[in-house]
């Protein structure tokens, strides 16, 4: 074997490589925005959909905590973030048969806005 066959095999190894890289699925988040108006009836969703969350394989990176608005109209009092594996497991939360029991229970507990976005 010639050093040239060596660096052509290891460059058509690599680009092999790339396409199998490149049909990795891209990451899909969930942008939650609520202002509550029931805290107790809102209580009761929160503890059932971490565990929910967690199946379809979801993480939260924001939950809450302090926020600011830096331009636009002023967004609500709580914001979550959630990081899913793919955009389609995060529509499949949303659309499980868990998740749309759990929203029931926190019907008329806040005003929501929830866009699923898939990221890199």
């Amino acid at each position: 074997m010639t050093l040239k066959s060596l660096f052509v095999g290891v460059f058509i190894g690599a680009a092999g490589m790339a396409g199998v890289w490149a049909q990795a699925p891209k990451k899909g988040y969930m942008l939650v925005q609520s202002e509550v108006t029931n805290a107790e009836q809102y209580a009761a969703y929160g503890k059932v959909t971490p565990a929910i969350i967690a199946k379809y394989g979801g993480t939260f990176i924001a939950r809450g905590g302090r926020s600011v608005t830096l331009e636009g109209q002023k967004a609500p009092a709580r914001v979550v973030l959630i990081e899913f594996p793919s955009y389609d497991a995060a529509l499949a939360l949303y659309n499980s048969p868990e998740y749309t029991a759990a929203r029931k229970t926190r019907e008329g507990a806040a005003t929501m806005q929830i866009v699923a976005v898939e990221g890199q």
